[in-house]
């Protein structure tokens, strides 16, 4: 274990920790990543062999891309004196519960022949899985970071999972963040900003959604750069810098600024002279970011590398092509409403129809198929218990549509299903939201329900346009 060690690149770590010394890194993974928890988990139980660390040779050190959180919970079980603090009399009273600390020296390593080639694996398990998901920075920061070392948009969706809304929705994140940490603040709201773990870039991300944040703030969506402005730089920057004030010092929050109707309500609140003008004129993230300081480094990340122009995005639940050929009339009418919702107006409701959508569509489908009697009849045979009403739970459909989406689609789309449809309360939007946002927790944004859809298309397109005699491997 001596030999192996921490990825200062690994996405975790975001802008601020990368140049930092090992023990700066480890102290961090615990701090912000519950490392803590994995450390105890490893005292009570050991370290599960058959989860091995990968591990990628460069300049000639054994440098682990896939486990850090791991690695750093060994190192600090091995040696509690690596960590500051409380923490680290937590760690040491773990380190006395083992009975053999010699045996954690030694632990299994898969070796990768690059870093390239860990990609799918690192962008299947932190995206949209079980294992703690990246910061939503520090997911577009990953994806991003493929970009500028060669990956093509077409090769991020078929090789990783990624859609372009995925895509674009990174360089809007980065572009956000970028830009705010660019502003001139008062060092009460900069310390704010610069907090790799500041929720206060949810909230700004749900007004750049939001049609009505964007006509107030004259900016517009923009595959290349993330967003685009309608007016001159310093019109938007007079509004932009008081939204990341009001948002970082706690005025506004994601529930307050939950819906269009609140953020019209916000912006109508300012006076006259606070609300950027319609001046002629136009600025990308670069221009508002400049070209000195840490965010000079980024500039190159939100030009677009030459390919196909990107067709317009819908701006309703789901698009107005997609037709059902093979569907009840229920179905059908559902539907009918969904091309006419739009996101940015209706997203609580737009979630709850489409979570609505996608379970009858299931069961219809493999009602269709002659699946779901035998689904039905497993079920009660496991639990020695008739179903209510004769209906299998979401959570049991959604192993059976796993598996038909890895026979029956293309494998790209078949990971990007799974990710949707997985049940993971800590994933960055999936069934798990659609089923429960209700109860608790940051409501559903325009870019939430897009995402959703766009992972799940393939499987929607597979249970209501195909026809079942045709639905075989792809």
């Amino acid at each position: 274990m001596a030999s192996l060690h921490l990825d200062s690149k690994n996405p975790r770590l975001g802008r601020e920790t990368s140049a930092r010394a090992p023990r700066e890194i480890i102290q961090y993974l615990f701090e912000h990543d519950k490392a803590i928890e994995i450390a105890r988990s490893i005292a009570t139980r050991g370290f599960f062999s058959n989860e091995p660390l990968l591990a990628v040779k460069e300049d000639e050190r054994l440098v682990v891309v896939e486990g850090n959180r791991r690695l750093a919970a060994l190192k600090a079980l091995k040696e509690p004196g690596l960590l500051e603090g409380a923490i680290s009399r937590q760690v040491e009273r773990l380190s006395r519960q083992i009975e053999d600390i010699n045996a954690l020296s030694y632990v299994p390593v898969t070796v990768a022949p690059s870093r390239r080639a860990t990609d799918k694996q690192l962008a299947g398990r932190h995206i949209g899985t079980p294992v703690l998901p990246w910061q939503a920075e520090n997911r577009a920061s990953f994806i991003l970071d493929k970009l500028a070392e060669g990956y093509t948009n077409a090769q991020l969706q078929d090789q990783l999972g990624f859609s372009l809304s995925d895509i674009q929705s990174a360089r809007q994140t980065r572009a956000i963040a970028d830009m705010a940490r660019s502003l001139e603040l008062p060092d009460e709201i900069k310390a704010k900003i610069e907090n790799p773990r500041a929720k206060l870039f949810t909230t700004l991300e749900r007004i750049f959604d939001s049609s009505v944040g964007r006509d107030y703030l004259m900016i517009e969506p923009d595959a290349e750069y993330g967003i685009r402005g309608r007016t001159t730089k310093d019109e938007f920057l007079k509004g932009f810098r008081k939204v990341v004030a009001d948002i970082a010092l706690g005025r506004e929050s994601s529930r307050s600024l939950n819906k269009n109707e609140d953020i019209r309500k916000y912006f109508e609140s300012w006076k006259p002279e606070e609300r950027p003008s319609h001046r002629r004129g136009s600025f990308r993230p670069v221009d508002v970011i400049g070209s000195s300081g840490e965010h000079a480094a980024s500039r190159g990340v939100y030009k677009e590398q030459p390919e196909k122009k990107v067709r317009t995005q819908w701006k309703t639940v789901i698009p107005r092509g997609f037709k059902i050929r093979y569907g009840n009339d229920r179905l059908v009418d559902i539907r009918k409403e969904l091309v006419r919702l739009k996101r940015d107006n209706f997203p609580n409701s737009g979630a709850v129809m489409l979570r609505v959508f996608f379970e009858l569509s299931a069961l219809h489908y493999l009602e269709r198929t002659g699946e779901l009697s035998r689904i039905v009849k497993k079920i009660e045979s496991d639990q020695g218990r008739r179903l209510p009403h004769g209906v299998p739970t979401m959570r049991h459909l959604t192993v059976e549509l796993t598996r038909i989406a890895k026979e029956r689609l293309k494998k790209s789309d078949a990971v990007k299903v799974e990710k949707a449809i997985r049940y993971d309360e800590s994933a960055p939007f999936s069934i798990s939201e659609l089923h429960g946002f209700v109860h608790g927790g940051d409501l559903p944004s325009p870019r939430d329900i897009l995402q959703f859809w766009t992972r799940t298309e393939p499987l929607f397109r597979l249970m209501l346009e195909q026809d079942d005699a045709s639905s075989g491997a792809v």
